[in-house]
């Protein structure tokens, strides 16, 4: 369980962000990570594979895995290697009872990497990948704190803006107290948050702290479940990108094996992220021009109808501003070029609204309507029409909200109707007045963290595919294809006759 942090002053934040600078400048990297050696060997036995290690480094064989026709390692062999297959260690014939459930969380990582790999033969114990559709926006603390069902965070961001007492929160207290992290309840493994300051500027360093927290903290676990959490992932996909993600999931893919092999197969892993990532070069961008020519002006706090307060914090894909006058700032924003939509509760409903007009999102008792009779500005006509053919909207136009999802799961914009509305219902305590889509390759933010890492190699946080679709690879059984991130628990719950984490 997250040990209590003590409320932070703004001294404590800067000794914080001082030791981050000084660790990150003294390059703490290759300080060693708690993997597993490669096979020396693998050689065809009948219709399996058998991958053949020396884990004493005497360059001998002492331990061999098997691998079926499907691609999954499915037993362990500890002995001599005798030919006789009951010495061998099954693995599906272990009852989930017997062994410890690890579950490791990671922080930004498109299902489509994830896919890459699985393909290429790494993450065998596990059942395929499932795909897993986050919450809008894209962000860590709504989509974990949805996926263990954690209740509702403060905001999208530590740095929310407080209508009572009309100003900003302290985005940096609030981040490192985790007030903003409801989830964190559910780690059993989670780094200091003197490290998170440095998860941007040497991710390395903190991943490779992290590999060892988490082995140290599973070791002493030998029933039950337990849980951890990487954030030094999250930096490293932000400045490296594509590569960076694939390199650190073939780490924790040796993590794994070096789980499954110290437990004698007697252990299930789930490995598990939060949201998706673009994987394209983002440029930070700003909105004071366009405000300004739309005759706003950019505040931090509201006094008249043309003060508008914009909440950046993180450099991400989606933009939340403060403002008395939702509509016509959501207009003025769309003359931005990075700005894909703007939507905003009204009296009608939830308002998309595209360049070419507005479409509407409301809530019945059976499902969603969307009318988009002056604009389609999620792309969401052909969709509709052909779920209305298949008997799934009702006379008072209401989208059965499972067929949409299933129907949409590819889409563009995944899941679309039931994100945006939980963008304001749902999932904090102080959503905003507008809330702006940007096209990826534009992010926003602070400028000073866009300062202190300097490029940004992808991220993540919009309602689009590769944004908010990410993965869940287990031991336990073969998940559904594609879920809600809120249905990743109840579905490792049914494959292994547990109450995973629901505490």
């Amino acid at each position: 369980m997250r040990s209590c942090v003590p409320q932070l002053t703004a001294v404590r934040i800067v000794r914080a962000f001082t030791f981050a600078v000084a660790v990150g400048m003294a390059g703490m990297g290759c300080v060693g990570t708690p993997g597993f050696p490669a096979p020396i060997s693998v050689h065809a036995e009948g219709e399996d594979s058998v991958l053949s290690f020396d884990t004493d480094g005497d360059r001998l064989p002492d331990f061999w895995q098997y691998q079926g026709p499907d691609g999954r390692k499915y037993a362990l062999d500890f002995s001599s290697r005798s030919e006789d297959a009951e010495q061998r260690i099954r693995l599906d014939q272990i009852s989930a009872d017997d062994c410890p459930h690890f579950i490791i969380v990671l922080d930004g990582v498109p299902f489509e990497l994830v896919d890459e790999l699985y393909r290429e033969g790494y993450f065998r114990f596990f059942h395929p990948p499932s795909k897993v559709i986050c919450c809008f926006p894209a962000m860590t603390d709504l989509a974990l704190s949805r996926l263990f069902h954690a209740g509702r965070c403060r905001a999208y961001e530590a740095r929310r803006f407080d209508r009572a007492a009309n100003r900003f929160s302290d985005g940096a207290a609030v981040y490192l107290s985790g007030e903003n992290s409801p989830w964190m309840e559910y780690m059993d493994y989670r780094c200091s948050f003197w490290w998170d300051g440095l998860a941007y500027l040497n991710p390395q360093a903190v991943f490779e702290h992290e590999l060892k927290g988490m082995l140290a903290a599973f070791r002493k676990i030998d029933a039950g479940q337990a849980a951890a959490y990487s954030v030094g992932t999250a930096g490293l996909g932000t400045r490296g990108g594509r590569e960076a993600i694939l390199n650190y999931l073939i780490t924790i893919d040796r993590l794994c094996e070096r789980i499954i092999y110290e437990r004698k197969g007697r252990a299930n892993i789930t490995v598990v992220a939060d949201h998706g990532h673009n994987l394209v070069v983002n440029e930070r961008v700003s909105f004071r021009k366009t405000l300004e020519a739309g005759g706003f002006r950019q505040t931090k706090s509201l006094h008249t109808p043309k003060d508008v307060a914009p909440a950046g914090y993180g450099l991400v894909t989606y933009a939340a501003f403060f403002t008395n006058e939702p509509e016509r700032v959501a207009a003025c924003l769309l003359n931005h070029p990075s700005v894909e939509f703007a939507c905003y509760p009204d009296e009608l409903g939830v308002a998309v609204r595209d360049q070419n007009g507005a479409a509407y999102i409301r809530q019945g008792s059976e499902g969603f309507i969307y009318d988009f009779q002056e604009s389609d500005p999620l792309k969401l006509a052909a969709i509709e029409r052909s779920l209305k053919q298949a008997g799934k909207v009702n006379e008072r136009g209401e989208i059965d909200a499972t067929a949409l999802f299933a129907a949409s799961a590819e889409h563009f914009y995944p899941d679309p109707l039931e994100r945006i509305w939980g963008a304001f219902f749902n999932l904090v305590e102080f959503p905003p007045d507008v809330l702006v889509n940007l096209r990826d390759g534009s992010c926003y933010g602070s400028r000073l963290f866009a300062f202190m890492i300097g490029r940004v190699a992808s991220t993540h946080g919009s309602l689009n595919r590769i944004n908010s679709t990410t993965f869940v690879l287990t031991t336990l059984g073969e998940l559904a294809p594609v879920m809600r991130s809120r249905d990743v628990l109840p579905a490792l719950r049914e494959a292994s006759g547990a109450q995973p984490l629901l505490r």
